[in-house]
């Protein structure tokens, strides 16, 4: 985050106007990694030779209402819960770890990563009810326990990648973060306010590559 910063010349005091993501590239090598940014501006410097920079290309999509587009997204799901009467705004609880508070003595063994897609597609349909789209639905197919394949109508939408993330800062208490990826197919119910979600972002921890969603055509 810090180099990105210097890349577009911010001032530490200005709020930070870009989201990025990062791709790890497996195929590039393992020392080959891209980051996607979305920006207000374009880099204001060559990045002194750390980066390679692609051209620039409008963010301006022509969208309208039933449009579908392929996403994905890493986003840090989180949930707001008060820990005593006096608190007003909440704390931010990362989702997985909220449901295991609440699971229950005696149930089956708690399972983080089936947590996580639960949770996960909680989170994000009600960041979908605000920022005008929903997840498209299709037929899979089911093989019951008699051994038929049926098949049912189920969200479009995979979950995954559930990780903990931990960083150090001299002096200072540690930043604990969880993210989770996304990848499914949406579609546009409100082009305006879609755009305008996607360009501010989704959820918190944007300052560590979350919340910038990838979009294509379906």
């Amino acid at each position: 985050h810090r180099a990105l910063w210097k890349l577009f010349r911010r001032s530490p005091r200005e709020p930070r106007n870009f989201l990025f993501r990062q791709d790890d590239g497996g195929s590039r090598g393992p020392r080959r990694v891209r980051f996607y940014v979305l920006s207000e501006q374009p880099p204001s410097t060559d990045g002194d030779g750390l980066w390679r920079l692609g051209k620039p290309k409008l963010f301006a999509p022509k969208l309208r209402e039933g449009d579908r587009l392929r996403f994905n997204l890493r986003a840090s799901p989180t949930v707001k819960r008060k820990s005593g009467v006096e608190e007003k705004q909440g704390k931010r609880c990362d989702v997985v770890m909220d449901a295991r508070k609440r699971h229950a003595a005696g149930e089956r063994p708690f399972d983080p990563l089936h947590a996580a897609q639960e949770e996960g597609e909680r989170w994000l349909l009600r960041q979908a009810t605000s920022a005008g789209f929903e997840i498209a639905r299709g037929l899979v197919d089911v093989v019951c326990d008699d051994g038929v394949v049926e098949q049912v109508e189920r969200s479009a939408l995979r979950v995954d990648g559930y990780r903990q993330h931990r960083l150090q800062r001299k002096g200072e208490a540690p930043i604990q973060f969880s993210t989770v990826d996304f990848e499914g197919v949406l579609i546009v119910r409100d082009p305006m306010r879609f755009v305008e979600k996607v360009t501010l972002g989704f959820g918190p921890q944007k300052a560590f590559g979350c919340g910038l969603m990838l979009l294509r055509r379906a």
